[in-house]
């Protein structure tokens, strides 16, 4: 062996034969026990060429070669994605089945772009459904369905079965003309290709004497019937995975095929690996309590040596903003403590939680990356809402205009729109002024765009009269966006939507602080927040969806927005299944090494209002034991603070909780670490900041490394600092002139 392995992992590695399924929990070494199975199979006598190893991401396959070939040298292990491993099959033979052998593999936009026109000669079906269509095509196609056995099972569920059956028919139409494979095909045809043609599956059954997976909770039907295609041969399969972490059923991933495991492989062998090399037993124990209310799963405890007193802190917010500023306090007092930036992370359940920490963080010079989405005011949805706004500031922005021109889709295609920039270039005037005109265009282009200009008229028109929260709620139904993404059956456009309502919660958040401002200021606001500021590549904090962390670990996890709504979703909470639900909230505990934070919100702005949202049952679950709970105030108000403690010795373990940050902290002092006196922070001190420009205070609350100070910045409005964070980024300024 070429690494110490534990007794299970061993057991697991050394047996050789047979159909092997490795339960493994999370941080237990399930990649490491793989790839030392292989390096063992090797030191025996098998040859690489007869082993294939598959998992899920390249960067994972790649990971897998390079161990496998550091440990014994160069290798011909075949390792592999599932869709690569096909790609190279049918690459092989796919003409066999009608294709020539230089296929194209579409991407997810050609595949769009082909139901795009697919719809453009289908006039009596809806367009607008198209993200609907292309999601049942990749539905039918992972439950290996052609178009007639897909209608026949949802003809009775869907009133638009029949309009799926037909567009997914001319849409592989289209793609056979093409000599083309979507993603799904991979998959499907290497299937197709193994049935109809025995001959080419013997010879991969014949190469491929031991099959290996990795994650095996990811596997879909398609790539489980792949895998035991080939593995039939010899009865070699050796999968590791674990269903707790089973969280991608939205991309087909079936949770039976490792709970079902030993009713396909008769006489399968079962390994646990239990202990975990990552997290505190803290920790450990809150993910267990968790995920023992799951009933689809095989039963499991995860165990560690690693014994660590630090509680579990569970805070609960007084509002949403409330929750973002503790998360900022607690960053900068971890940071001051001797953790990386790099070394924390900030998870979300949905991405349109992350807007207040991007704020928060961005005001007190906190560097952080979003993951599993874009930043905020990047996002696609925020910035079609924002051009009205601009368009609406300056009808000239012709880049705006044409942004948003056709969005939501009003059938103004790209021959007009390249009429209309003719026009405006010949004249040398902006597209708006050839659109309130008509000069240049033909009649039948006029008519097409007058009820674009009609709404384009309005939007202007209210800008000057309304007050920015009215007119952004305005800007969302004039324009349609709201109409369109709530009525779309595309699943992603209601998370889009969710976005566009909390840009209106940030728009009548700056003009609660400022209401003598404009929309036009707050736009100047937004420029500056989503600037790509300068930060070390390396450090910082990761903002993330838990399904972007999966695989990855903090030395400081917090784990935020934990209401019922939310996390579990609402979705989830209507469906009745909330075991996927949970199983994220596992994943998401187990990220944290050392410390864990969960954080929820009394109060949080959704949708216009205020909504008082009751928090998430996994709190409940996690702890088990009674808590602890003190109130404070600080400058958002009173805030209430419990602690969770967990762990055998957690009742003399309790963490010092000090004005509101919810870490443990030395006692409140005058002066901060980075050696600022915060006492000179008072009313109607003029500062400049490092970001903001001049700026001057305009109240302040709080004392110590309490202290918030509101400060109000020309043309930005005003905005609020926890002057412990800030102060690094302030500087007084001496003539108040």
């Amino acid at each position: 062996m070429k690494i110490e392995l534990n007794p299970q992992q061993k057991q697991a590695v050394m047996d050789t034969e047979g159909a092997i399924l490795v339960i493994a929990g999370a941080g237990s070494g399930k990649t490491r026990v793989l790839t030392e199975r292989i390096c063992h199979l090797i030191e025996l006598g098998v040859s690489p060429y007869n082993i294939l190893a598959l998992t899920f991401t390249n960067k994972a396959a790649n990971e897998m070669k390079e161990r496998i070939e550091r440990s014994i040298g160069a290798s011909q292990v075949w390792t592999s994605t599932f869709h690569s491993l096909c790609a190279r099959i049918l690459r092989i033979d796919i003409d066999k089945l009608g294709y020539t052998k230089d296929f194209t593999i579409y991407t997810e936009q050609e595949s769009d772009r082909v139901v795009k026109r697919v719809l453009m000669d289908m006039p009596s079906i809806d367009p607008k459904k198209k993200g609907e269509y292309l999601w049942h095509i990749s539905r039918a196609k992972t439950l290996a369905l052609s178009p007639d056995e897909y209608y026949d099972e949802i003809k009775h569920d869907d009133n638009d079965a029949f309009n799926i059956k037909k567009v997914y028919v001319r849409y592989e139409e289209e793609l056979k003309r093409s000599n083309s494979l979507d993603y799904d095909d991979l998959l499907l045809k290497t299937v197709q290709l193994f049935e109809e043609f025995p001959d080419v599956l013997e010879k991969y059954r014949r190469r491929f004497l031991y099959t290996h997976v990795d994650e095996f909770q990811d596997t879909n039907r398609l790539q489980y019937k792949i895998m035991k295609m080939i593995a039939s041969g010899s009865g070699n399969v050796f999968a590791v995975g674990d269903e707790d972490q089973s969280i991608y059923s939205w991309r087909g991933a079936d949770i039976r095929n490792i709970l079902e495991f030993e009713k396909d492989f008769k006489g399968a062998k079962i390994y646990k690996l239990e202990q975990n090399y990552r997290s505190t037993t803290s920790i450990l124990k809150a993910a267990n309590r968790v995920i023992k209310n799951n009933s689809r799963r095989k039963d499991k405890t995860l165990w560690s040596d690693i014994n660590d007193d630090d509680p579990i802190v569970y805070y609960e917010a007084y509002s949403d903003r409330d929750e973002a500023e503790q998360v900022a306090r607690t960053v900068d007092a971890l940071v001051k403590e001797g953790l990386n930036y790099s070394d924390i992370a900030v998870l979300v359940r949905a991405n349109s939680l992350t807007r207040l920490f991007e704020e928060e963080f961005n005001l007190h010079s906190i560097p952080y990356k979003v993951f599993g989405g874009f930043r905020f005011f990047e996002r696609k949805e925020i910035k079609d809402a924002l051009a009205y706004v601009r368009l609406a500031i300056n009808p000239h922005d012709s880049d705006s205009l044409l942004r948003i021109i056709n969005y939501p889709r009003r059938g103004i295609g790209e021959t007009t729109v390249r009429e209309l920039i003719n026009a405006a270039a010949k004249q040398g005037i902006s597209v708006y002024e050839v659109l309130i005109s008509g000069a240049g265009l033909s009649a039948a282009t006029v008519k097409k765009l007058t009820p674009f200009k009609a709404c384009i008229d309005d939007i202007i028109a209210a800008c000057s009269t309304m007050r920015p929260t009215e007119f952004m709620q305005y800007v969302v139904r004039k324009s349609g966006i709201e109409t369109f993404l709530s009525t779309s059956t595309d699943i992603e456009d209601a998370t889009r939507l969710d976005n566009v309502q909390e840009l209106v919660n940030a728009v009548s958040e700056f003009e609660k602080d400022n209401p003598e401002l404009g929309i036009s200021e707050f736009m100047q606001s937004v420029a500056l927040v989503s600037d790509t500021d300068e930060m070390d590549d390396q450090n910082y904090v990761s903002i993330a969806t838990i399904h972007a962390v999966k695989g990855l670990e903090f030395e400081a996890v917090f784990i935020v927005g934990l209401e019922e709504g939310i996390f579990p979703s609402q979705r989830a909470i209507i469906s009745g299944d909330i075991e996927e639900e949970r199983r994220l909230m596992y994943v998401a505990i187990t990220r944290a090494k050392r410390k864990l934070y969960v954080v929820n919100s009394r109060s949080r702005y959704r949708f216009g209002k205020t909504e008082y949202m009751p928090k998430s049952r996994f709190i409940g679950e996690m702890s088990g034991v009674k808590q602890t709970m003190r109130y404070t105030n600080s400058g958002y108000g009173a805030q209430n603070e419990e602690r969770i403690k967990l762990g055998a010795n957690a009742s003399s373990a309790a963490s010092v909780l000090k004005g509101g940050a919810f870490t443990p902290q030395k006692k409140s002092a005058p002066s901060t670490s980075n050696g600022a006196d915060l006492d000179k922070f008072v009313k109607n001190t003029v500062v400049e900041h490092t970001k903001f420009g001049r700026g001057i205070i305009v109240e302040t609350s709080g004392e110590g490394e309490d202290k918030i100070a509101a400060i109000a910045f020309k043309g930005l409005g005003v905005k609020r600092f926890a002057l412990a964070i800030a102060a690094v980024s302030l500087k007084i300024v001496d003539d108040q002139t």
